[in-house]
C-alpha cells in the first residue's frame, strides 16, 4: 500500500503522460475535467509552483488582484485538504510547512504591514 501520492502508480501514469504529450498539453486536458484525482491536483499545483517560482514574465503581467485570488483558490483548497485529512505529520515535514507558511505570511502580519504603510505614503 503507497503512502503518497508520488508513490502512487496513478502519478507514474500522469509522469509518463507528462513526457509522452509535454506539461502544456497535459495541464490543458487536466483543466478541460470538471473532477481531478489526487495525481492530477498534485501535478497541477506542482506546475503552478514552477511558473511562480520562475518569477514568469508573462504571468507578472496579470492584474495583481487575479494573482491574489489565484492564491486564495489554492488555500481555501488546502485549508479543506488539511481539515478533512488531518494528516499525521512527520515532524520535518511539519517544520518545513511551518515555515513556509511563516515565510508567506510577510504582508499580514502587523510588522510587516506597518513597514508597507510607511513605504506606499
Amino acid at each position: 500500500m503507497t503512502k503518497t501520492v508520488l508513490e502512487s502508480r496513478e502519478w507514474q501514469e500522469i509522469m509518463e503522460r507528462e513526457k509522452e504529450i509535454g506539461p502544456e498539453a497535459l495541464l490543458e486536458e487536466i483543466l478541460e475535467q470538471r473532477t481531478w484525482t489526487n495525481s492530477e491536483i498534485l501535478w497541477t499545483i506542482r506546475r503552478m509552483i514552477f511558473y511562480y517560482a520562475l518569477h514568469d514574465k508573462v504571468l507578472q503581467c496579470a492584474p495583481i488582484e487575479r494573482i491574489f485570488d489565484n492564491i486564495v483558490s489554492i488555500l481555501r483548497a488546502f485549508y479543506m485538504i488539511f481539515d478533512q485529512a488531518n494528516p499525521d505529520l512527520d515532524d520535518n515535514i511539519r517544520s518545513y510547512i511551518s515555515a513556509k507558511i511563516t515565510d508567506a505570511t510577510w504582508g499580514i502580519n502587523a510588522g510587516t504591514r506597518y513597514y508597507l504603510s510607511k513605504i506606499s505614503k
